[in-house]
């Protein structure tokens, strides 16, 4: 068959696929309002997870670290060192954090490194933490206020009860810094009492040759040196596997949380990983729908299936015919679905997310642009899933015979 015969062939079919669909248009009404059903369904679930997923992740990260490593001889307070380090001049051995980084054990760390400065008035000390935002896990979660843009060099985060404001300019030695936010009350002293900063901020200042209360310079790769590191364990990991992990590791001493807290969090990981396992089988009920769908229709169809093929028209010309058809009902259904599901999420904020916000009960929902990335996402997926069904029945009714198609004979 030459190029020109290939392509006035796709045009036939196309046109009967298009007849076909204005022939009965409440059927295809009909299926696309069952796609569009489904796609509600499957954007409102994809943006709840995330947003409960989420929302559960920072709860349970203000818990603070399941570990904290810091040098020994150093005294610890439970509470406080979950969140940050224990205040302190020691710092960790040089390949402590590496041997521990590398241990199955242990799923994430982050350093951190405590410093003392002496106020804008010169008097009285202000306790620093040098973090690395990229990979915290118990300081930005307590973030409760902050400016509308990134966290960048310059910028500190306040304890909550220091006295600076949000959008504050302070000056420490001749140079200037932004605060960037403010984080909530958590119980723990020194956590609430402390400026936070990440390692440009810190270089900016050891460029600036400031000092620290105890007249050195301010090191200008701090977190080369931590005062100590949080842990979060591996998913199935104890303390006691920790512990024993640490053993090996000369100069550190381990402060590990309760084991029922760090059970907690790993059962929360393994629900939500769950969910996610549901959602997507959850993705198959277009497929099922228009597969179930499609079988009856091409039964009724079968004469025409029958021609088609008696006619020499291929297998694979007639499965994309009636995809064509799916195509157009899927489309049509997946953006009425996303339509839908962002009126049902409109008036799930204004109702529930309303009075969960009046008791003080965070919910974390996604970005607009995430919105309307998840509402694209799941059209597709949904829309795609649709024509798949559509495309299997077409395919297992082609794989009759033609003369039995002809006669009506039963599948």
């Amino acid at each position: 068959m030459t190029g020109g015969s290939r392509s006035s062939s796709r045009s036939v079919l196309a046109r009967m696929a298009m007849i076909d669909v204005t022939r009965r248009p409440w059927r295809l009404g009909f299926l696309a309002a069952g796609i569009a059903l489904a796609g509600a369904a499957a954007c409102g679930a994809i943006v709840f997870h995330e947003a409960i997923g989420r929302s559960l992740d920072r709860s349970l990260a203000r818990l603070g670290a399941d570990a904290v490593i810091l040098p020994a001889g150093v005294t610890a307070n439970l509470t406080p060192v979950l969140l940050s380090v224990e205040p302190s001049s020691a710092t960790l051995p040089a390949d402590a954090v590496e041997q521990l980084s590398a241990s199955s054990v242990v799923a994430a760390v982050a350093l951190q490194r405590t410093l003392k400065l002496a106020d804008t008035s010169g008097h009285l000390p202000i306790d620093v933490v040098v973090f690395d935002p990229a990979a915290d896990l118990t300081v930005l979660p307590w973030v409760e206020k902050r400016l509308e843009r990134p966290f960048a060099a310059g910028d500190v985060l306040v304890g909550g009860r220091r006295p600076e404001a949000v959008g504050e300019r302070i000056v420490v030695q001749n140079v200037e810094l932004v605060v960037h936010g403010r984080l909530g009350l958590t119980g723990a002293g020194p956590f609430e009492r402390s400026w936070f900063m990440g390692p440009d901020t810190a270089r900016r200042l050891a460029d600036a040759k400031v000092v620290m209360v105890d007249g050195t310079r301010l090191p200008e790769e701090p977190l080369r040196s931590p005062s100590g590191a949080v842990l979060r364990l591996a998913a199935g990991r104890g303390p006691e596997e920790l512990r024993f992990a640490a053993a090996s590791v000369p100069g550190v001493q381990l402060v590990a949380g309760s084991g029922s807290q760090i059970a907690v969090r790993q059962a929360v990981k393994t629900l939500a990983d769950t969910s996610l396992v549901m959602l997507l089988v959850a993705l198959a009920a277009p497929a099922v729908l228009v597969g179930v769908a499609y079988t009856g229709m091409l039964a009724e169809r079968r004469r025409e299936l029958g021609t088609m093929l008696a006619l020499g028209v291929p297998r694979s010309g007639i499965v994309a015919t009636v995809a064509l058809e799916a195509a157009i009902a899927a489309v049509a259904g997946s953006l009425v679905g996303i339509v839908l599901a962002a009126a049902g999420i409109a008036g799930f904020l204004r109702t529930v997310g309303f009075a969960l916000e009046q008791r003080a009960i965070e919910l974390a929902m996604p970005s607009p642009g995430e919105l309307v990335w998840y509402g694209v996402a799941s059209g597709g997926l949904v829309a795609a899933t649709a024509i798949a069904g559509a495309a299997v029945a077409a395919w297992v009714a082609a794989g009759r015979q033609p003369w039995s198609l002809l006669r009506g004979d039963a599948a």
